[in-house]
């Protein structure tokens, strides 16, 4: 007996499921990632009501994300993990195709996205708390600069030094 599906009338729902672009993936299967409280059943009435698209299959898993280092402060350094990741993976009845990936992305504005993504990264690794991974900018000057001084001492050292 199939399972019965279409039980569960969805009016506006108050979640978000991203449809994700995998092309290692067979034509007849889909990924989405969805919230953690969104189950297998919700996942196949929301496509069947909102798209009138039939699941055949579903399969769910969550990746649980690496410890991250928050904020160092005076108290101490605060570990945390940051939320979990729920992926499902739907066998759909018939097969879909990914649109074309758009060449032209200035209606969407690409360029000032770019210098916004490479300002906040700049930014993460002055201020933001993985900072301690990065090293701070004019470290390379104090290299040289210590080598230097080195090298200066080293030629000094052997002019005054008189051997008996």
């Amino acid at each position: 007996m199939p399972p019965k599906i279409g039980g569960k009338k969805i009016y506006l729902p108050n979640f978000t499921v991203a449809l994700l672009r995998t092309p290692h993936l067979p034509a007849n299967y889909a990924q989405f990632l969805v919230p953690l409280s969104l189950n297998k059943l919700d996942m196949r009435d929301y496509l069947h009501h909102a798209y009138n698209v039939e699941a055949l299959a579903v399969r769910s898993f969550i990746t649980q994300q690496k410890i991250e280092r928050h904020k160092p402060g005076f108290q101490g350094t605060r570990w945390y993990r940051p939320r979990s990741i729920k992926k499902m993976t739907v066998e759909l009845r018939r097969p879909f195709v990914y649109p074309a990936e758009p060449e032209d992305l200035t209606p969407w504005d690409n360029a000032l996205h770019k210098a916004l993504k490479k300002e906040r990264d700049e930014g993460a690794k002055v201020f933001g708390p993985a900072k301690y991974k990065y090293a701070k900018p004019g470290r390379g000057d104090m290299r040289e600069l210590a080598e230097t001084v080195v090298e200066e001492r080293e030629v000094e050292v052997e002019k005054d030094v008189k051997l008996p």
